[in-house]
């Protein structure tokens, strides 16, 4: 089965989640209205996560039958039966990495096909 996703959903996107601070409690202690009043900006987290495109890709793979996804870490999926994406060949056992990696992945080995003169990696 060959698969295609266009190269500019091979990153990842940044993800900012705001936590309003002490959970918007009606009633604060002393230390906290003054921690409010000198500090009023909510708490902050950014991450990032695969683009929305790819992780569709993923599901869709996962969904198939073609790997199998650990959601407990990153680059962690495994291949469970041969496929292509963007022409290059992946074979049962192959890590299947995270967005931002498989664009390097896939370059490295597209370069390594046209050095072998022409065999997929």
């Amino acid at each position: 089965m060959d698969f295609y996703i266009d190269e500019a959903y091979l990153t990842d996107v940044v993800v900012r989640t705001e936590y309003p601070r002490y959970n918007d409690r009606t009633e604060l202690t002393a230390e906290e209205l003054i921690s409010v009043i000198k500090h009023p900006a909510p708490a902050v987290s950014i991450g990032t996560k695969d683009h929305p495109e790819f992780a569709c890709l993923r599901e869709q793979l996962e969904q198939d039958g073609y790997i199998q996804v650990q959601r407990g870490w990153w680059n962690g999926d495994r291949v469970l039966k041969p496929f292509q994406l963007n022409d290059v060949k992946f074979k049962k056992g192959d890590q299947f990495p995270c967005a931002a990696a498989m664009n390097g992945h896939l370059k490295f080995r597209k370069l390594y096909k046209q050095k072998k003169g022409g065999h997929n990696a």
